[in-house]
């Protein structure tokens, strides 16, 4: 019935354009075409977030809320408790294989961010959309869906911590920076309304990873003394991520007052990356800063 409505109504009005207007008579004007909007209004308008249906995991927070509660409560509460009386796991062939797995996954991830971005995720201040065809709409959520495991996969490195007995590097500030890259990443695939722009601290985030796990994967194989002659190297690590927390505020900076963010991942967003700049700022001042000044005072004139 459908489809011979629709066919009556186009014959009806192929005749009405092909029947001459009576003399005098005015033929209606054209309704007119809507301005195309600026790359801001359409970065910013909800209406240009692209429709995604998520994977289950992925499609409500309960899972992540889950899997984070465990993880919570193991590496502070469980673990400990179940290493009290034993003796520690030396897991060296495990901590290789997730430093490889990582330092592989980040190059990967930074292909798919070159690819999505048309090789212009530099330009952190420019408005985005979600891509500007099909391939790219979906390599973006399927780029989300794969750092959403990515980032469940560094749970482990807090394990293998507890595991071996090194409860002293699970510091509050290594906690809390896991624990937030994964709601941070799950705000992306949910509450992103600045399209690709959002792959701009990806982007930073995976280059500081190559590097710091490549690092940890050659402090696991190598002696101890040449491990000791890296800590210029894992001193430079903790610099890159300062660097990179700030640049990434400073493209908040950009993206609010040229585009436009949501209210609520502003706020959460900007305070999570404050909070992690803040704590590795103490965290470098005071494993590297005191030291370097007890060492000065030490030493005789």
């Amino acid at each position: 019935m459908v489809a011979v409505r629709l066919a009556f109504r186009s014959a009806a009005a192929l005749r009405s354009d092909t029947t001459e207007d009576p003399p005098g008579a005015e033929r209606p004007k054209a309704p007119r075409k809507p301005k195309e909007r600026s790359n801001m209004e359409a970065a910013t308008s909800a209406s240009r977030v692209p429709a995604v249906v998520h994977p289950a995991l992925m499609s409500d927070p309960w899972f992540m809320v889950a899997v984070l509660g465990v993880y919570l409560y193991f590496v502070t509460v469980a673990g400990p408790q179940f290493m009290e009386f034993r003796k520690a796991y030396k897991l060296k062939k495990l901590i290789m294989a997730h430093n490889l797995i990582q330092v592989v996954s980040c190059l990967y991830v930074l292909n798919e961010v070159f690819f999505i971005t048309d090789y212009a995720v530099q330009y952190f201040w420019e408005c985005r959309d979600f891509g500007k065809s099909p391939e790219h709409v979906r390599r973006h959520f399927e780029l989300a869906h794969f750092l959403f495991w990515l980032k469940l996969s560094e749970l482990v490195e807090t394990v293998i911590f507890v595991l071996r007995k090194k409860q002293n590097q699970v510091s509050k500030l290594h906690i809390f920076h896991h624990f937030s890259t994964v709601t941070l990443v799950y705000m992306m695939m949910h509450f992103n309304e600045n399209g690709t722009a959002a792959y701009f601290c990806v982007f930073l985030n995976s280059i500081v990873h190559i590097c710091m796990y490549s690092y940890y994967f050659v402090a696991a194989v190598a002696d101890k003394d040449f491990v000791r002659t890296l800590t210029p190297v894992k001193k430079a690590i903790t610099v890159m991520q300062m660097t990179q927390f700030a640049f990434i505020l400073i493209q908040v900076v950009f993206q609010l007052v040229l585009c436009g963010i949501p209210r609520f991942v502003l706020y959460y967003y900007t305070a999570v990356i404050t909070a992690m700049f803040y704590g590795f700022y103490d965290f470098f001042t005071t494993s590297y800063q005191s030291k370097k000044r007890h060492k000065s005072l030490a030493t005789p004139n």
